[in-house]
């Protein structure tokens, strides 16, 4: 860009913010570097190990803090603050407020917002403040539509922050600026053609460039600044605000606009950003929020003779860490340097095995030996071994008092000094809130910037999210849904009827949801479940939400099995994108299933007193049946004896008939046969005839007896 005067004069403004903002902090950047390099194992004065390496003594670190410092983020971690929003005037919606609440889910799941929170959060406690930033980017590169991210600001000694602001937030800054020295080469590479310094010149008395240029760096600084400037405010009659020259414009573009029906003086409030070197704007836009969106998280804040102290945990515990590291190092230096155990013997004892001796005290020999007479031969006693001295006891019980004092300064109990033996769950609850309120105000300082930055994304909503557009949005569960955000409803004149989830209208508030996460929470649920279905009330409430119950427990096909209950139970079909509200939506429910149920029972009832007459008339038709079969019945029977008797007569008459013709025949046969005798018996012995006649004789009447 060309050095216009105006360019200059924001470049000015940008220097002179930031030699005010690094006068104002330099004490305090100075003790947080220190503060930082101690909790990381830097924690003895150099001179006193230069000294001590010097004559070769140890300088041991035994780092008790930094075990402190990652209890207390590590606890931040497993509860940390959730953004909730809610409604606070006429024209906004409980509904609309769900959905921007599962919008600033998103954008946090999107940006992975947990890094930035936990990395300024973790900066207050070693150094005193942390920092992240809200910035506005298309999704991709060939779209159009812009997302609100959450980024991390990993080294906070880049930012200069408004000395002058008193809110614990920042929502009061009014200029800020974030700055590093890159590489002259890579500078030209991001911005060929930019001035690189070369020709940069000093304009006055005061200007000092070595804080922007060196002879192989140059400074790139983003710079905001808040600028508010007089206007008048008109209130038209549909209630709606408008400044002058917005109004002015619709009249003179031919736009009906409601008449004016109050006006006062007030302040316009835009905020500028620039990306800049000590010698020309590089990039420049306005900033479409009101606030600027650094987000600082700080620590302890003291103000001493009219000056801001910003410190975390460590500070205060540098001494005792001091101190224990010193004696830790007295009582290992003590035992190193203590002599080892020696050998008592008489002279002459070792002669032959001078070598096994010298070596006793380093070599596990298995045998030693030695002479039973000394050198002027003398019966001597076996050589004895002489004990060294212990440590100091002394320097032990410091040591032990030292961890004590370490964590009264921190405010943190170590497991070591808990209570011992069997104790109640209450008690060591009741020493875990111990340990948490002594550290609860960083924590809350965190609550608070998160906060601002719901604020920030509320304020941001409405201008980046302005058209239709689907979204993702994030339940309080995890659970992600999408949804039509501004989506438009024409009427049958194709005007617009109805803008359905409309972002853009309404005032909308943020309030922190804190404590344990949704799955403590639902660890506790499922607790509180489980003594309710155990109580007089359990049989209503596997009634009523049995796959509220179901839902909590944590293990696979839960959410299916729950779904299914869902499905059965009337009251658990909501339609959670609908205008009216839960509660009615549960009473209109409750009442369908009432009715549903007295429907039930009027049928029942019904097909009872049908059932009841069709048993009579059952009844009835049976008794009239069984009088129509005995009768029949009867008649039969008669009928039956009358057939009977007729055909035991004809069968009688057919044997009578049957035995008649065969007598007659048998009384042919036997005319014949003795007709046949008298002819043969005129040509037969007169005895044999008789023979012959008395043997037919016999035969006849076998004959008839058998018949």
């Amino acid at each position: 860009m060309t050095d216009k005067k105006g360019d200059r004069a924001v470049i000015d403004r940008a220097m002179a913010f930031f030699r005010r903002a690094n006068d104002a902090e330099s004490n305090n950047r100075s003790e947080a570097q220190s503060d930082l390099r101690f909790s990381h194992g830097e924690q003895w004065p150099a001179e006193i190990q230069n000294s001590r390496m010097l004559e070769q003594r140890p300088c041991l670190t035994i780092n008790k803090l930094d075990a402190y410092i990652r209890r207390v983020a590590n606890q931040q971690r497993q509860q940390r603050p959730r953004i909730k929003v809610q409604a606070v005037d006429s024209r906004a919606d409980i509904k609309i407020a769900d959905v921007i609440s599962g919008i600033c889910r998103h954008i946090e799941v999107n940006s992975a917002a947990d890094t930035a929170y936990d990395n300024a959060f973790e900066s207050a406690l070693r150094m005193g403040w942390g920092y992240w930033r809200i910035v506005t980017d298309y999704c991709r590169p060939e779209s159009f539509d812009q997302e609100i991210y959450i980024e991390p600001i990993a080294n906070p000694f880049s930012v200069y922050f408004d000395p002058s602001s008193e809110s614990p937030d920042g929502a009061d800054q009014r200029e800020c600026l974030i700055s590093d020295l890159i590489n002259k080469k890579v500078f030209e590479i991001h911005y060929p053609g930019s001035d690189t310094g070369a020709n940069f010149t000093q304009l006055g008395t005061g200007d000092y460039m070595g804080d922007w240029i060196t002879e192989d760096e140059v400074r790139i600084a983003e710079y905001f600044e808040v600028i508010e400037k007089s206007e008048t405010l008109y209130m038209l009659a549909d209630k709606t605000t408008l400044w002058e020259d917005q109004y002015t414009l619709m009249v003179e573009a031919g736009i009906p606009a409601p008449m004016v029906v109050a006006e006062r003086s007030s302040y316009r409030k835009k905020i500028h950003w620039y990306k800049l070197t000590a010698m020309e704007i590089l990039e420049e836009r306005e900033w479409p929020g009101r606030w600027i969106p650094i987000i600082p998280v700080f620590g302890n804040i003291v103000i001493l003779d009219g000056k801001k102290k910003k410190f975390g945990i460590v500070r205060h515990a540098k001494d005792p860490q001091k101190m224990y590291n010193f004696w830790r190092t007295s009582m290992t230096e003590s035992v190193a340097l203590a002599p080892k155990a020696k050998w008592l013997l008489a002279e002459g004892q070792d002669d032959g095995f001078e070598q096994e001796w010298m070596q006793a005290n380093l070599s596990a020999r298995p045998v030693l030996h030695y002479k039973q007479r000394d050198i002027q031969e003398q019966e001597a006693p076996p050589p004895q071994r002489l004990q060294p001295e212990p440590p100091p006891e002394g320097a032990m019980v410091a040591a032990m008092s030292i961890s004590d004092d370490l964590s009264s300064v921190l405010g943190i109990v170590e497991p070591a000094q808990r209570i011992s033996g069997n104790v109640s769950g209450k008690a060591l609850k009741s020493e875990q809130q111990q340990s948490d309120i002594s550290t609860f105000h960083f924590y809350d300082n965190l609550t608070r910037s998160i906060a601002h930055t719901g604020k920030v994304i509320l304020d941001l909503a409405p201008k980046i999210y302005d058209t239709e557009r689907t979204l993702r949005i994030i339940g309080e569960d995890g659970r992600a849904d999408l949804v039509t955000i501004n989506q438009k409803e024409m009427d049958e004149q194709g005007a617009v009827a109805k803008v359905i989830n409309d972002i853009t209208v309404g005032e909308y508030d943020v309030v922190m949801d804190t404590g344990p996460g949704y799955n403590t929470k639902r660890q506790e649920a499922l607790e509180a479940f489980t003594q309710l279905l155990n109580s007089p009330l359990g049989e209503e409430v596997a009634k009523a939400g049995a796959d509220l119950a179901v839902r909590v427990i944590d293990a696979p096909g839960m959410e299916t099995l729950a779904d299914r209950l869902a499905a059965a139970n009337p009251l658990a079909q909501l339609d959670e994108h609908s205008d009216i509200p839960e509660s009615a939506q549960m009473m209109i429910k409750s009442l369908q299933q009432q009715l549903q149920q007295a429907q039930g029972v009027i049928q029942a009832q019904g097909l009872e007193i049908k059932f009841k007459h069709g048993i009579e008339q059952m009844k009835q038709d049976g008794e009239n049946k069984r009088t129509l079969i005995n009768a029949t019945t009867k008649a039969h029977d008669v009928e039956s004896r009358d057939e009977v008797n007729l055909l035991k007569n004809r069968e009688d008459n057919a044997a009578w008939m049957h035995d008649t013709a065969v007598k007659a025949h048998t009384q042919i046969s036997v005319a014949e046969i003795k007709g046949i005798v008298d002819l043969l018996s005129k040509h037969l012995d007169a005895n044999q005839a008789k023979e012959a006649a008395d043997r037919e004789e016999r035969e006849l009447a076998d004959a008839d007896r058998n018949e």
